[in-house]
């Protein structure tokens, strides 16, 4: 047991995982670029919990409105056990406005205190990601895993209400 809390606090180390949260790093948010092993490694470290994730990107008009709500959610849950990890598809946007530090910006002006990633290989691992996440390509874009790791919600099957967002959270949390 003691092997496998170092190796996830080796990986989130790795990973950039630091929130505002460790004390060791106290309002530090970073962000880590990463490619789809790099994200499964990510929800395989939050097993036990459930796991919210937002795909996003600084040049989309909607995720930019919607990241703010997914911030409070953090702060709502996140010490009653929910993981919040958010993944900028920045580099998939308009050809060479692609900008690590543009993304690190964003997260730290929304205070974004959660795991952030950068995901750089969408158009090589598109089909891993639907298969897995159930991202077919639209952003904004939420996922929503239980405590197993096994999905029970995406925003592509099913839009919901924040309200209803919250109850579906409530609901994996108090299993």
């Amino acid at each position: 047991m003691t092997r496998i809390l170092v190796c996830a606090g080796l990986l989130g180390a790795a990973l950039g995982c630091a929130t505002a949260a460790d004390p060791a790093q106290p309002g530090k948010i970073e962000v880590s670029e990463v490619k789809f092993d790099g994200l499964e490694a990510v929800l395989k470290a939050n097993k036990g919990k459930p796991v919210l994730i937002d795909f996003w990107a600084t040049w989309c008009g909607p995720c930019v409105k919607k990241f703010p709500h997914f911030v409070d959610t953090n702060k709502k849950y996140a010490e009653k056990g929910l993981a919040c990890v958010s993944v900028s598809m920045d580099p998939d946007g308009p050809k060479g406005s692609y900008d690590k530090e543009k993304v690190l910006a964003f997260l730290k002006e929304k205070n974004a205190a959660f795991t952030n990633v950068i995901f750089t290989s969408y158009k090589d691992e598109a089909g891993k990601l639907e298969k897995k996440y159930g991202l077919e390509g639209g952003i904004p874009f939420m996922v929503l895993f239980d405590k197993e790791g096994r999905r029970v919600w995406h925003s592509e099957e099913k839009q919901l209400k924040d309200e209803e967002l919250d109850k579906l959270i409530e609901e994996q949390l108090s299993k």
